[in-house]
């Protein structure tokens, strides 16, 4: 009783302080000292004797665990994220160096995926000989499939094809620094398709078909309604740090490439040259070759690299997709307002299927419409779509837009205001195989949309009375839930969605915005800006069963609003989930109707803490949050066959630091009433389920608290 009152008696001291008394308080440390916990209480740290906890799941990330037992950690873990965003998309980094590109793809995938590497170099291999390198470029890439690059018959060279006397009379055309740009980008292309090769040396070319046939992952993965062996017989075939290699040379060599040929020069305009090599078409397209021959298509099947040097153009097939046939491709534009569109399902627009894929398109305002697997999109290979200027639109159905499946997928927009829809899956989403799938956008005010009506593109999602759609989209992870179905589950990866500056717009259905599923992790930052979010159910900040998510909006007056069932968002867990909603700055508002804003359910660690700002809170009237924690009889007394909900501990937890804030429960009804919220208020304490109740204890620990000063160490030391 003595140890109750002491507590109460210092947060009264607290509260009537002065101002600089209180910067000094760590106020989630007075949270934890109020419930008897500490920092090394929070999170999860599985036990071999937790019978029925799914321990075995295969494919976590290296990442996964640490972060599944020091939940706070995962706030450490997305600004490295959003740092790298800010530093390597800043218009500063990019006018002095070349290796944009390259550093984000170690950065945000590779070093997330897996570790071996400390992103010093890509080793790129020299071209300095300028005795026809261009000839010598191709006989290497010739040479090493196999292939000579002269035919001979009848005891004569034959006359076709010849492509040495192609390449000899493109080079009369270019000048010797074009020429020796070219002769670097095709020999270390032949360089990476050799690291290529070696990732998938092991795996037969049957197994690899098998790869690139399935289509339906986005559909039939989450709930393990469909399981692919094949998949797992050949995750443990594959030597990834050769993958990852073959694909950081890939995106040095593609920035580089761009910038130097942007500096020297240009080829003739009206030139094209196709040269068709082992490993795909070669094509050289002149800025106005396209205009002046009457064409606005021009179809990339199967090619190994394009450069377009500017033409406005429709660009169908596998711009820098991968395909059975060639396993690694590169598109690069240096300009034009272009368009990369196709209507068949296939691997586009930066997308790596058992390889590498790479597209870079360097200005234009530009639009890519596309179906799956495309836009920045990785299953057991890397694809990236690095789009560095101009007011873009981004259009696809599923798994697109940074998506990874056992792979890497990235899609990067340095400028520009710009445009994002999909129907579901991508926008950041890390899928199963600890795949990882970032999307990241530098500045302007941009529009992203994960399509929420099934009416529009049917999946409809019981949490919402299958009136909106299961979206996966924007920060996205989620693994396979096999355990009711034919038990081979595996864990999800990393999805991400980073945007830096800008007023910004989020529209989704369920399951986004920095959420989780099934032993992944779901990471949503906003920088600057007034950004309005709108989401309808497991959403912003929230998760479901083992896994990890976070919100994290740093800047701005924002907007954080649901619609429909309007709930499980804001700082919510569902069964042994880490969620956070971390807002810095700004007059904010929080509107759910149910179990939203730092709500635990089922053994979670729920986090809504806003810091800054006149905020409003308005929750549906007579429904748990803010601040609370949700009570089950077997965290007071184990189960009989499953204990392990007995052994650990729980919290939601709302912290407001700061400004003047108004907290409100509504009913619901045409004449919407709201009043003040019951236990939630300004400059006060509260404990849910309060001190009296009944339930309260037993390791689980709701808590509130609203205060106007003090500060939180895991926040305040990214400061700058």
């Amino acid at each position: 009783m003595l140890k109750t009152v002491g507590f109460f008696l210092l947060v009264i001291i607290i509260c009537c302080s002065s101002t600089n008394a209180q910067d000094t308080n760590d106020i989630l440390q007075i949270v934890l000292d109020s419930i008897g916990f500490d920092r090394s209480d929070l999170g999860y740290q599985q036990k071999g004797y937790w019978n029925r906890f799914p321990l075995d799941t295969p494919y976590r990330l290296t990442s996964f665990d640490d972060l599944f037992a020091e939940p706070l950690m995962l706030y450490d873990y997305s600004k490295t994220m959003a740092d790298a965003v800010e530093r390597y998309l800043a218009p500063a980094f990019l006018d002095s160096n070349s290796i944009s590109l390259y550093s984000l793809t170690y950065s945000l995938g590779v070093d997330r995926k897996q570790g071996g590497f400390r992103s010093y170099s890509a080793n790129l291999i020299p071209v300095s000989d300028s005795i026809d390198p261009l000839e010598k470029a191709f006989g290497k890439l010739f040479g090493e499939a196999g292939h000579p690059s002269e035919y001979y018959t009848f005891g004569e060279k034959a006359d076709w094809p010849d492509y040495k006397k192609e390449i000899a009379n493109f080079a009369n055309e270019i000048s010797p620094e074009i020429e020796l740009i070219l002769a670097k980008a095709i020999n270390n292309l032949a360089d990476i398709i050799y690291w290529q090769k070696l990732a998938f040396r092991n795996c037969s070319e049957e197994s690899k078909q098998k790869i690139f046939n399935i289509r339906d992952l986005a559909n039939t993965q989450s709930d393990g309604t469909v399981y692919y062996p094949e998949i797992d017989d050949i995750a443990g075939e594959i030597d990834y740090a050769s993958l990852h290699y073959a694909a950081l040379k890939a995106a040095a060599l593609a920035e580089e490439t761009a910038d130097s040929l942007i500096f020297y020069g240009t080829i003739p305009a009206d030139y094209y040259l196709d040269i068709s090599t082992p490993s795909g078409q070669i094509v050289f397209l002149g800025k106005d070759y396209l205009k002046k021959n009457k064409m606005k298509f021009f179809d990339c099947n199967s090619t190994l690299l394009v450069i377009d040097f500017g033409n406005d153009a429709v660009f169908t097939g596998n711009c820098g997709g991968t395909s059975v046939s060639n396993q690694v491709s590169m598109f690069i534009d240096l300009g034009g307002d272009d368009i990369y569109r196709t209507d068949r399902d296939i691997s586009t627009c930066g997308a790596g299927v058992m390889g590498i894929g790479l597209l870079y398109d360097r200005s234009g305002n530009d639009t890519y419409e596309t179906k799956n697997y495309s836009q920045g999109f990785g299953f057991f290979g890397v694809g990236m779509l690095y789009d560095k200027e101009g007011d873009d639109k981004y259009r696809a159905e599923l798994s697109g837009q940074g998506c990874g499946y056992f792979g890497i997928g990235l899609c990067f927009d340095a400028d520009g205001s710009d445009n994002y829809y999909i129907f579901g899956d991508g926008q950041g989403c890390g899928g199963v195989g600890g795949g990882v799938g970032v999307l990241a956008d530098y500045a302007g005010d941009d529009y992203y949309k994960g399509e929420p009506d099934p009416k529009v593109f049917s999946r409809p999602d019981y949490h919402s009375k299958f009136n909106i759609n299961l979206s996966n989209v924007q920060g996205y992870g989620g693994g396979r839930r096999g355990d009711g179905s034919d038990g081979h589950s595996w864990a999800g990866g990393l999805g991400a969605i980073i945007d830096i500056s800008g007023n910004d717009h989020y529209l989704s259905g369920n399951w986004s915005l920095g959420c989780s599923y099934w032993f992944a992790t779901g990471i949503a930052y906003d920088g600057t800006g007034n950004d309005r979010y709108e989401s309808c159910y497991f959403t912003q900040g929230s998760g479901a069963h083992f896994c990890n998510a976070i919100l994290i909006d740093e800047g701005g007056d924002d907007n954080h609003e649901l619609y429909e069932t309007a709930g499980a968002a804001l700082g919510f867990g569902w069964d042994f989930a880490n969620s956070l909603l971390i807002n810095i700055g700004g007059n904010d508002l929080y509107k759910a109707k149910m179990i939203s804003m730092g709500l635990a359910q089922i053994r979670s660690f729920a986090f809504l803490i806003d810091i800054g700002g006149d905020d409003q809170y308005r929750l549906g009237a007579g429904t748990d949050g803010l601040g609370q924690a949700s009570y089950r009889p077997d965290f007071a007394k184990p189960r009989k066959l499953a204990p392990y909900t007995y052994y650990v501990k729980s919290l939601g937890c709302l912290i407001d630091i700061g400004g003047t804030d108004l907290y409100l429960s509504y009913e619901d009804n045409e004449k919407y009433l709201e009043e003040n919220h019951p236990v939630a208020k300004d400059n006060a304490f509260w404990f849910a389920p309060s001190k009296s109740d009944s339930t309260y204890g037993n390791n689980n620990f709701g808590v509130g608290i609203d205060i106007d000063n003090g500060y939180i160490p895991e926040i305040q030391k990214w400061e700058d």
